[in-house]
Formats: C-alpha cells, sequence, structure tokens
C-alpha cells in the first residue's frame, strides 16, 4: 500500500453540461442507478466516506437529486452532479474523459489567473485584447461575480484543505471553468470594473515551458539545492539521487535545500530520500488503516503478518529505521506549500517529527491524519471511471489531527507581486536565511 500513496493529477478533458444534441444521453433510471452503484461503492470501500455520509446526511441529498432527475442526461450532467459529493479527499474523485461540446477552436477562459484572498487577478493575458495587464482583478464572468464562480469550482477539486484545492484550482482553472459553466468563444468580464468582451483561448496557449524532473544547484560555495518534481518514477529518482548526493559530498557542501513545494508520488521514495540525510531514526508513515474491501483484499492478504484485523480495517504500525552510514551531514532545509501532497506531506511530516531537517514555508495541503491509497472502480452505463482511498494514513506526529498539515518551523507568505510574477519566494527566503546565520571568516 505504501508504494501507492500518490497524488492524483486531476486532468478532466471536458464537455459543456447539458449539451443534449450532441453528447451520448442516458435514461433517468441509468442515472439513478449508476448514483446508487456510487454510493454504495463509496461507503464500502472508501476509508472514511460512511462518516461523511451520515454526518453530512448525504442520502437526503441524493434523494433530492434523484427525483429531478427526470429526463435523459450525459455523462458529464452525471459528473456535474455527483463529483461535488466524492471529492471528499485528493485521492478520490470521479473522472469525465468525453469530448467537449460544443466543439470550438477557442473554447477556454482566456486567462492564467492568480486566487489571493479570495480575489481573481489575472496573471497572464491570452486574450485579444491586450490592454489588459497582469494584476488585473476579474470581478465577473459571464455575469456571475468571480468570488461566486470560485466557491462553486472548489467544490470540484479533490482535497481537503481549502488552500490545497484553491491552489491547485489556479493552474487549472480554464479547464474547471469549461467543466461548470460551459464552452464559450468569446466571455463578457468586468475587469478593474470595466465591461469587456474577449475571445476565448485554446489549448496550446496554456502551454507552459517545461522542467526536467530533477535539478541539482549550487549557491555560493557551501549551499546546494535540490528540486524534484514528485517522488517518482522510481528507477530514475534513485539514480538521481545517487549522483546528487555523491556530488554534495565531494564539494563538501554545508546546506541543503529540498524543494518539496509539489507532490506527491511514492512513499517509498520519500522514505529513501530521508535516508540521506536523517541523523536520528525516523519513519514516513506511523501506521494506515486499511478498509477491508474487494479492492484490497490481495494486499491484505500479502501482508497479513505484518498487521492485524480490526473491525473493517487491517491495521499496520510501522517502526522507525536509521538512514544509510554515509549520510549528508550538514544542515537540510525542505521547502513546503499548499502543493506539497500526500508524500510530500509525508516527507516534511517525517522531518519535522523526529527532527531530521528544517521547514520553511507554507502549510502543507494535507492533514497529517487522512486518507491516502488509491484503486478505482468503474460505472456501468456512465462509464465514469471513480478514483477512491483506500486507507487512513497516520503520518509522525500527527496527535490525530484532520485538519492540519506540516507547520513551518520558519514561514512564508507570499504577496500578490511574488505570485503573480512566478517569484521563487521561498527558496530566495531559504538562500537569505542561511546566509545570515553563516559565520562570518
Amino acid at each position: 500500500m505504501r508504494n501507492i500513496f500518490i497524488l492524483w493529477i486531476l486532468i478532466l478533458p471536458v464537455s459543456l453540461f447539458g449539451q443534449k444534441d450532441t453528447a451520448k444521453l442516458f435514461e433517468p433510471s441509468m442515472i439513478k442507478a449508476d448514483i446508487d452503484t456510487l454510493i454504495h461503492k463509496l461507503k464500502v470501500v472508501h476509508p472514511t466516506f460512511i462518516n461523511y455520509y451520515n454526518e453530512n446526511n448525504i442520502q437526503d441529498k441524493i434523494d433530492s437529486i434523484k427525483k429531478n432527475v427526470n429526463y435523459p442526461m450525459s455523462s458529464l450532467d452525471f459528473f456535474r452532479i455527483m463529483q461535488p459529493f466524492v471529492s471528499i479527499d485528493g485521492h478520490t474523485t470521479l473522472i469525465y474523459d468525453g469530448e467537449v461540446y460544443p466543439k470550438m477552436d477557442n473554447p477556454f477562459f482566456p486567462f492564467k489567473v492568480v486566487i489571493y484572498n479570495n480575489v481573481l487577478y489575472i496573471k497572464d493575458n491570452l486574450s485579444d485584447n491586450k490592454t489588459i495587464s497582469k494584476g488585473s482583478i476579474i470581478e465577473t464572468i459571464n455575469g456571475i461575480p468571480t468570488k461566486a464562480i470560485i466557491n462553486n469550482l472548489i467544490r470540484y477539486r479533490p482535497g481537503e484543505k481549502e488552500t490545497y484545492k484553491l491552489k491547485s484550482l489556479e493552474k487549472d482553472f480554464h479547464m474547471y471553468y469549461q467543466l461548470v459553466y460551459g464552452s464559450f468563444s468569446e466571455f463578457d468580464v468586468t475587469i478593474n470594473k470595466v465591461k469587456l468582451t474577449v475571445t476565448g483561448a485554446n489549448w496550446n496557449d496554456f502551454e507552459e515551458p517545461s522542467r526536467p524532473n530533477f535539478e541539482l544547484r549550487f549557491y555560493d560555495d557551501d549551499i546546494a539545492y535540490i528540486y524534484k518534481r514528485m517522488f517518482m518514477p522510481p528507477g530514475d529518482f534513485i539514480h538521481f539521487m545517487d549522483s546528487a548526493f555523491n556530488l554534495i559530498t565531494e564539494k563538501q557542501i554545508k546546506y541543503l535545500i529540498i524543494d518539496n513545494l509539489r507532490g506527491g508520488g511514492m512513499t517509498d521514495l520519500a522514505d529513501s530520500l530521508m535516508s540521506y540525510f536523517a541523523d536520528k531514526p525516523y519513519r514516513i508513515i506511523e501506521k494506515q488503516m486499511i478498509k477491508i474491501s474487494p479492492l484490497t483484499t490481495e494486499y491484505i492478504e500479502s501482508k497479513k503478518s505484518e498487521g492485524f484485523i480490526e473491525g473493517d480495517y487491517f491495521e499496520q504500525e510501522f517502526s522507525s529505521h536509521n538512514s544509510r552510514t554515509n549520510r549528508f551531514t550538514g544542515t537540510v532545509y525542505i521547502l513546503n506549500g499548499p502543493l506539497s501532497y500526500s508524500a510530500a506531506t509525508c516527507f516534511p511530516a517525517a522531518a519535522k517529527c523526529y527532527q531530521n531537517a528544517i521547514n520553511v514555508g507554507e502549510e502543507t495541503g494535507q492533514p497529517l491524519l487522512s486518507n491516502g491509497g488509491m484503486s478505482r472502480f468503474t460505472l456501468s452505463n456512465t462509464k465514469l471511471s471513480c478514483y477512491t482511498s483506500l486507507s487512513e494514513i497516520y503520518m509522525p506526529c500527527n496527535n490525530n489531527d484532520t485538519k492540519k498539515g506540516v507547520i513551518p518551523d520558519y514561514k512564508v507568505i507570499p504577496t500578490i507581486e511574488d505570485l503573480l510574477n512566478d517569484k521563487d519566494y521561498t527558496l530566495e527566503y531559504t538562500l537569505n536565511l542561511i546566509r545570515k546565520n553563516i559565520p562570518k571568516n
């Protein structure tokens, strides 16, 4: 289970809600059957859905929805109705992979955005109106206040913490807007209190320069910086880290910065990275409670000697262990933020709990007691896939806290200018912190 504790990066091809002249439609009885199947299976396989279901009177809401399903609907209609009930953690979501309707050359909202204090700012202008500047505030889109749009769209974004959902929504705002509100070739907007009409953007407009999966840089004579996109893929990850730490040793580096600003990946690789520098015994996960279901039977059978059955769960506890003998002995700083999720929350949680590194930045995007693991099932009529968590994960020093992530030792709060200009504000802060504390010769 630990080696599949990953962050699902939600990439949704999207379609216009209610385009009944183009989308394949399903009779009300088929939609209702898939609703029942979805809810029933999540109750059976998801580790905490039953609690969420009972505490939030979900059955009353589902009954109300089903009463109003009295006309044929598309699979996107189904997604639009049911995703807010499903997206209760970052590993649980419906996936819509249908066509985009209506098909247009430029169907996307034509701005890259930053969400800051619930205000929508323009980061990059992809529209035909080049007079609109970076940092402008979008007040309405097609007559709807952007604050209402943001509050609606985050219901569709998987995750527990609002900070994570908002930050991940930023990057994919154009996709989520199209998914929920539809495709448009033009958008009526209010920007800086001025009403405008702008043409839409196409998919290629949102492409960004690619960055390598891994990177090693050096600053001054004694500071190293390691970037990793995720804790994967396994072979490349281990090969890079071996080479990086060999060079760090050769250069007699005293300070190491690990960029953990995004997640997630495999917790086994997070454990491996910790072994390069930890000076105290550690464990990446304290324990996990795996919901016994058809999706976990095979795993539980293979691990039955490593845990025990407690009610509806198979419980595994993990022992702490030492790092490698030739570890890095300098000071380690780990950069974290709201997109540090899944394995990228486990990693700084262990570093903080066992005092093996200094955490800098913002609170991580996942609570220290939350859900992990992943599998999926497919609905028989709409054919939508549902990815679901399989276990409750207890991270180090979790204190049974289902709300808070890893709190940084040094907190760094970005300004709106930092975000609009993609500044490496956490890295810059950390470099200044190290340089300020380096003894003068």
